[in-house]
């Protein structure tokens, strides 16, 4: 029994004196950020846009501003970085890793007032506004943005070119359009132009009916409902504006409604900052009419 103790012992000391050398290590994990970081497309700086190019990451940049979750954004055009395999996605303090939903579960935690503001029948009309967005507006703009081929050559191929190098600037938009056509056909079986446009009538009636005369769509207060209208709305008025060549049939139906293109003036106020000049630049981007009832404020 004791030669037996007596080995244990001797393996013990050896094994203590492993590592014989340690070496630095050649690569560590960065520490958490001190303020979430969230990680979006890249704006067009050609145009002076304040606002990511892609709709889901304006959507989020606008839900984190208007509910005042402290963040900041950075650029990225890598998508993979993403648990989603799609942008954005939202580093917390905590060194979590958050896309899609996760993102609104995170701003609804640590900042529950903004949860709270809404009632809870008006609560879950925000989520039906939501998913109206993202079903009937999300199609429209796929419509246009890559199904039609002469905005999709003078605009989406542009946009989504942005940091690549020669032959993937020329590659990875027209593989995005192949993708995004590709979807439409597995939620419909034929891409008929009207009946998509009449979804989008009807869509932008049900927003503009429940906005009336309010602020946002629940009041005096924006909701995640009008984080989503405002990131549809924004990219079709300022990315098929005049400027850019091209015609949208949803940006016309669009400014049909004084009172979407009022909200839009009100939702972008947080990212004016970044405009040079601030007001002349995002009313060329929408077009004459916005400042509807004399608020220069707006």
């Amino acid at each position: 029994m004791e030669s037996a103790r007596s080995v244990l012992r001797w393996w013990a000391n050896f094994m203590s004196s492993f590592p014989l050398e340690t070496r630095p290590p050649q690569w560590e994990p960065e520490a958490p950020p001190s303020v979430a970081v969230l990680f979006v497309f890249p704006r067009d700086r050609n145009h002076n846009s304040a606002t990511s190019l892609d709709v889901q990451c304006l959507r989020a940049q606008t839900l984190l501003a208007i509910s005042g979750f402290p963040h900041e954004v950075r650029e990225c055009i890598e998508n993979d970085q993403s648990p989603t395999g799609q942008l954005p996605y939202l580093l917390t303090t905590n060194g979590k890793v958050l896309a899609g939903q996760e993102i609104v579960d995170e701003v609804f935690n640590a900042v529950p007032e903004f949860a709270g503001q809404l009632s809870k029948d008006d609560l879950a009309d925000s989520t039906a506004f939501s998913v109206l967005a993202e079903t009937k507006l999300h199609f429209g703009l796929v419509y246009d943005f890559w199904f039609n081929p002469q905005n999709s050559q003078k605009v989406a191929f542009k946009q989504y070119a942005t940091g690549l190098t020669w032959p993937l600037n020329l590659l990875v938009p027209r593989l995005k359009r192949l993708e995004q056509i590709d979807w439409m056909l597995t939620q419909r079986m034929t891409i008929d132009k009207d009946e998509i446009l009449s979804d989008v009538k009807t869509a932008l009636a049900a927003f503009s009916a429940q906005l009336d005369k309010k602020q946002y769509l629940f009041g005096s207060k924006p909701s995640v409902a009008d984080a989503a209208l405002f990131a549809y709305l924004h990219v079709f008025l300022s990315t098929f504006g005049p400027a850019s060549g091209v015609h949208s049939a949803v940006r016309d139906i669009i400014k049909r409604h004084d009172n979407l293109i009022q909200v839009c003036y009100l939702l972008h106020r947080p990212f004016r900052p970044l405009l040079n000049p601030p007001i002349l630049s995002i009313r060329g981007a929408y077009g004459a009419r916005g400042l509807l009832w004399g608020n220069k404020d707006a």
